[in-house]
């Protein structure tokens, strides 16, 4: 079988290094230089393109310096160089690019979380679909005249509204405990939020709400108390009405953005947060100036309704943000 031209090598004519004839044809094999990082002084003298040499060194398929290497023989001199000498003075060191590991998914982003947040608003539009009537009552009592002081007080009638204004009250707990996880998510660091177990979203929302009941409870307590104490009970009555009528309304208006705001991924939805804030601001604003229209229908002077304000409505929640900060 003949070789083909394109699998042969031909030997290309090379100054010999001991006879110094240009004819000499050169092996284009591995030829040791100066920084090589193992001689063999069975090697030294050696003129690696002498054919005579070749021919016996590449006998076995291997190159000449590891020839020794393959017939078990042990190498008689190691030399130590440096990366300068090797690569050049000018040569720096360069760091292997690192492949960055990969952020943990945020909270919010918990498949778990989020289906709760969509049956939350599923439940919100059934409750909105089901008392359409009670929302129109309620939405429709803001543009009445507050001259007599008593338009969240007044209770309009029926039981039907009564339990609007309590469920209306249990979904509004449960949306403290989305917000408020929704909002650390945004706040809580990456080494902490990497140490938390994703499915851990749920169950803080669920005690964020329970502690908001907790808070809930001992307003209530408080202000019956301080009704048999004072024998006002049909005042604290209204001012309990009027609590559950801001609350409700405030529901109402934020759920709907604070959806939105639970929804978007981590980084966004600052416009959405705004919205909520400037509504969560007017609510509030909106229930001081009611209790103190009914402060002062009752002839209750300010300085009570800013005690009332301290003990009851800022000491809990104060003592929640002390409790979760430490």
């Amino acid at each position: 079988m003949n070789s083909s031209p394109a699998h042969t090598q031909p030997a290309v004519p090379a100054a010999d290094s001991v006879s110094g004839t240009p004819d000499a044809p050169a092996w284009t094999g591995y030829v040791p230089g100066p920084d090589t990082l193992r001689a063999e002084t069975d090697f030294a003298g050696t003129n690696f393109a002498n054919p005579a040499f070749a021919e016996t060194a590449f006998a076995d398929g291997g190159s000449a310096p590891f020839s020794v290497a393959a017939t078990g023989a042990a190498p008689s001199e190691w030399r130590d160089t440096t990366s300068a000498a090797i690569f050049g003075a000018q040569s720096t060191l360069a760091e292997p690019a690192r492949i960055p590991l990969a952020p943990p998914p945020p909270l919010a982003e918990n498949a778990l979380f989020q289906s709760f947040v969509l049956l939350l608003a599923a439940t919100y539009a059934m409750l909105l679909y089901r008392n359409l009537g009670d929302v129109r009552t309620l939405l429709g009592r803001i543009s009445r005249d507050a001259a007599t002081g008593k338009r969240f007080s007044e209770d309009p009638g029926g039981s039907g509204y009564s339990r609007f204004l309590n469920i209306a009250t249990a979904i509004g707990l449960l949306f403290l405990g989305v917000a408020a996880v929704k909002y650390g998510d945004t706040l809580m660091p990456g080494r902490l939020a990497a140490s938390i177990p994703q499915g851990a979203a749920l169950i803080f929302s669920l005690l964020v709400s329970l502690a908001s009941l907790g808070v809930a409870a001992y307003q209530t307590i408080a202000v019956r108390l301080a009704g048999a104490l004072t024998l006002s009970q049909p005042f604290i009555a209204q001012l309990m009405l009027l609590k559950r009528t801001c609350f409700a309304l405030g529901m109402i208006l934020i759920s709907p953005p604070l959806l939105l705001f639970a929804l978007c991924p981590q980084g966004t939805g600052g416009v959405w947060f705004c919205i909520i804030a400037v509504e969560l601001a007017a609510a509030a604003a909106l229930y001081l100036k009611e209790t103190l229209n009914l402060f002062l229908s009752k002839k209750v002077s300010i300085l009570h309704w800013f005690l009332y304000l301290c003990t009851v409505e800022v000491f809990p929640v104060s003592l929640l943000w002390l409790l979760a900060v430490r």
